[in-house]
C-alpha cells in the first residue's frame, strides 16, 4: 500500500512540473485603453452628389497612439465604417491602413457603401472607428479604439430608365426612354426615329435635371444637378440607336445606325463547317451580343471545320424562302475576306456559302454597323 502512494505522489509531481511548463505566456492588458487617437471627420453631415463622383467627399484623421509596453513598437491603423443603429448588419470591412492616419472616400466611394444600407436620398448615421495594433513580440497589448458618427445621404446611381430631351429645328420637344440591355451596368439603349435636333439626357421623367450635357466635344457627357445644359447636337434622319454609358470610365453618348434583323437579335449559325452541323436555328448556333456598349456587334463562338460550309439563318423556318447573311461571294474564307451585305433571300443572289480554311475553336463577329458593316474571325479560348 505504501508503495502504491508514493507512486501516486510522484505522478503527482511530474504533473505538476508539466503543467508549470506549459503554462499560458504571459500578456499585458489594459481593462480600460484610453483613447489616444481622437478621430475626428471633415464634416459631420453630407449630401453625397453623383457629379462629383471623383471627388472626396469625407475625409477622417487621428492621432498617433503608442505602445504602452515598449515605445519603439511598430503602431498599426485600420478604419471602417457601419450603420450607427445597426452595426452587426451594416458594416464594411476594416480598411488596412499600415501607417497611415488618414483615410478619405469619394461620393462614388460612400455613395457604393451606404447605397446597400438605406434607399437613395434617405439619411443615415454612420459611425467611422479607427482602431490601432500595437506589434510587440512578446506580449499581447489590446487594440484601441476611436470613433466618430456623421450623417450622410446618398444618390441612385442607375436609375433604371433615362430619357433623351429633344428640340428639333423647330422648336418641337420630344422624350424617348433609353433602358439597359443588362440592368445595374449603368449603360442605356434606346433605338427609334429622329430627325435634325439638339439633344440632352435626364434622369426623371418630366424632370430637368439631373441632366447629362454635353462636356464640349461631342462625345463625353456631364452630369448636372443645375444650371444651364450644353446641348449633343443631331444632323440625321431616320431610325438610330443611341448608346448612353454612365459610368465613369467613359461617361459618353454615342449615335448608331444598326441594321435591324428580320426577328430582333436572331442570328444563328448554321453548317457542316462548325458543330451546329445543318441544324436549322439550333440554340447551340445563336450568336450573343457580348457588351452592352456594343449592340451592334454580334458573336458566336465554337468550333469550325476547315473544308465546311457555313451561313447565318436570321431565325425564319424556311431554307430557301427566309432571308439569311449569305458570304460576299462562294467559298469566302471567314479569315481573311472581312466583307458583309445586308441579309437576303437566296434568291436574290445565290446560296453562297463561308469556307473556313481552318479547324479549330474561333469566334465569328458580325459588326451591324451600317456605316461599317464586316465580320472577324479570330482564334478563341
Amino acid at each position: 500500500m505504501k508503495k502504491i502512494f508514493y507512486q501516486i505522489m510522484g505522478l503527482c509531481s511530474i504533473l505538476g512540473v508539466a503543467t508549470a511548463c506549459n503554462e499560458d505566456p504571459e500578456y499585458f492588458t489594459l481593462d480600460e485603453q484610453p483613447d489616444e487617437m481622437h478621430i475626428v471627420a471633415s464634416t459631420d453631415k453630407l449630401v453625397l452628389d453623383k457629379g462629383k463622383e471623383d471627388e472626396t467627399a469625407i475625409t477622417f484623421t487621428w492621432d498617433a497612439a503608442s505602445s504602452p509596453v515598449n515605445e519603439t513598437d511598430l503602431v498599426t491603423y485600420s478604419l471602417r465604417l457601419y450603420a450607427t443603429a445597426n452595426k452587426s448588419a451594416n458594416n464594411t470591412d476594416f480598411y488596412e491602413l499600415d501607417t497611415d492616419r488618414k483615410k478619405s472616400f469619394t461620393h462614388d466611394e460612400l455613395n457604393a457603401i451606404i447605397g446597400t444600407w438605406v434607399l437613395p436620398g434617405q439619411e443615415v448615421k454612420v459611425t467611422a472607428q479607427v482602431v490601432c495594433t500595437v506589434h510587440n513580440a512578446d506580449k499581447y497589448i489590446k487594440p484601441e479604439s476611436s470613433t466618430v458618427e456623421f450623417t450622410v445621404s446618398g444618390y441612385e446611381k442607375y436609375p433604371t430608365y433615362i430619357y433623351i430631351h429633344m428640340t428639333d429645328n423647330e422648336g418641337k420637344v420630344s422624350t424617348q426612354r433609353l433602358g439597359q440591355r443588362n440592368m445595374g451596368t449603368g449603360i442605356y439603349e434606346g433605338t427609334f426615329d429622329v430627325t435634325p435636333c439638339a439633344y440632352h439626357f435626364i434622369t426623371v421623367a418630366g424632370g430637368d435635371y439631373p441632366a447629362y450635357g454635353n462636356s464640349g466635344d461631342g462625345l463625353h457627357m456631364v452630369y448636372l444637378n443645375e444650371g444651364e445644359i450644353t446641348e449633343f447636337t443631331n444632323t440625321e434622319t431616320g431610325r438610330r440607336t443611341f448608346i448612353v454609358d454612365t459610368n465613369n470610365d467613359y461617361n459618353d453618348c454615342r449615335m448608331m445606325e444598326i441594321l435591324e434583323l428580320p426577328v430582333p437579335e436572331t442570328m444563328y449559325m448554321v453548317g457542316n463547317g462548325c458543330s451546329v452541323g445543318w441544324t436549322l436555328n439550333s440554340g447551340d448556333g445563336l450568336f450573343k451580343i457580348e457588351n452592352a456598349r456594343n449592340p451592334h456587334l454580334y458573336s458566336w463562338t465554337g468550333e469550325f471545320n476547315a473544308g465546311g460550309e457555313i451561313k447565318i439563318s436570321l431565325g425564319g423556318s424556311s431554307w430557301g424562302e427566309d432571308p439569311f447573311f449569305f458570304a460576299p461571294e462562294a467559298a469566302t474564307d471567314p479569315l481573311t475576306n472581312h466583307d458583309l451585305t445586308k441579309y437576303r433571300l437566296e434568291k436574290d443572289g445565290g446560296d453562297l456559302k463561308w469556307v473556313p480554311t481552318v479547324s479549330g475553336r474561333y469566334k465569328f463577329t458580325f459588326c451591324l454597323d451600317v456605316k461599317d458593316m464586316h465580320t472577324e474571325f479570330v482564334p478563341a479560348n
